[in-house]
């Protein structure tokens, strides 16, 4: 099922809402088999949907349909001395409806936070077939229940994404990543990095600002390699991207109060964020760890699982979209 414009899609979730048929939404497909399975007829594919980009500079909102590719999306906005400030794994693989259907995010979610907290207004199509918008293209918005942070990270139980309003920064001054040794929580905080990211045993670090102090708190970082401006960028996207590791048949995500996030298993491979209490591994979490499945696919024990199964019977009574994923 491709639908080509929204009121195809609309149109097309309320047949299979009558002919008792269940949905997969799918942009680009890179985190649609992760996580809890799904128990589906057909994919619901939404990549011959309109593409639809509109910047406005002054009050740093971006509009932006859910399907449009995020490296193209970032790309577009540096022209313009902007961008997004998101970091989550398979960024290079993703449509923006994917990062925020799942609420993907990245260690720069230490200074910026999640795509879900990024996320102003969005437009959806329930499991009903009803096509609303909740949220404002504004960056201060009060009125009434905050449904736009249930949609974001309900990986596609509740509604289909057809477009958001999101924050955008502008370009930092200087940008520098430091590959350093391992070092304990409270030191890596004094740092003030933007992010930190350990991956197989180097520590990461991003700083972004004015030069001047970029330079400070690389010089605080102490020993390592490293690298400024492009090459910084690339080197921070691919030790962030984590596609080798993603790539490979086992994946699970393990979150903790930062203090107590444990020790990966030994030999296994691994991104962590040790700021975040996070922590993405190819193998089997440590002993007693909170741990979510990504690869393969597995139930996750939920908090509150009987009301987020009343909130699913809100959106979607029929059980189209993504059944089974979530309670």
């Amino acid at each position: 099922m491709r639908p080509k414009s929204v009121e195809e899609l609309v149109g097309a979730v309320q047949e299979a809402n009558k002919e008792g048929r269940r949905l997969l939404p799918v942009c680009r497909g890179s985190k649609a088999y992760m996580g809890p399975p799904v128990e589906y007829d057909e994919e619901l594919q939404l990549g011959d949907m309109p593409k639809v980009v509109e910047v406005d500079e002054d009050e740093m909102v971006l509009r932006t349909s859910a399907c449009v590719d995020a490296v193209e999306l970032q790309e577009g906005l540096r022209k313009r001395g902007r961008r997004l400030a998101l970091d989550p794994p398979l960024f290079r693989r993703s449509s923006i409806g994917g990062i925020l259907s799942t609420n993907f995010y990245g260690p720069m979610a230490y200074r910026y936070m999640t795509p879900r907290d990024q996320l102003l207004s969005v437009k959806i199509v329930t499991g009903r077939g009803e096509l609303m918008r909740f949220g404002a293209p504004v960056m201060k918005d009060v009125a009434g229940y905050n449904i736009k942070r249930l949609v974001a990270g309900s990986w596609g139980t509740l509604a289909v994404i057809v477009e958001a309003y999101m924050r955008i920064y502008a370009l930092p001054d200087s940008v520098a990543v430091s590959a350093t040794y391992r070092r304990p929580l409270a030191e890596v905080r004094r740092l003030r990095p933007t992010g930190a990211v350990e991956s197989d045993g180097v520590l990461y670090l991003r700083f972004e600002g004015v030069k001047s102090e970029v330079e400070h708190r690389i010089s605080a970082a102490g020993r390592g390699e490293i690298y400024y401006g492009a090459e910084a960028e690339e080197k921070w996207a691919e030790v962030t991207g984590a596609e080798d590791l993603f790539d490979r048949g086992e994946v699970v995500k393990v979150v903790s109060p930062p203090a107590s996030l444990p020790e990966p298993p030994p030999g296994v491979r691994y991104i962590r964020y040790p700021l975040l209490g996070v922590m993405y591994l190819a193998g089997e979490p440590p002993g007693g760890a909170k741990a979510y499945w990504l690869k393969p696919q597995r139930r996750w024990e939920v908090e509150n699982a009987d009301l987020m199964a009343k909130i699913k019977r809100v959106f979607d009574p029929n059980g189209v979209l993504s059944p089974g994923r979530l309670p």
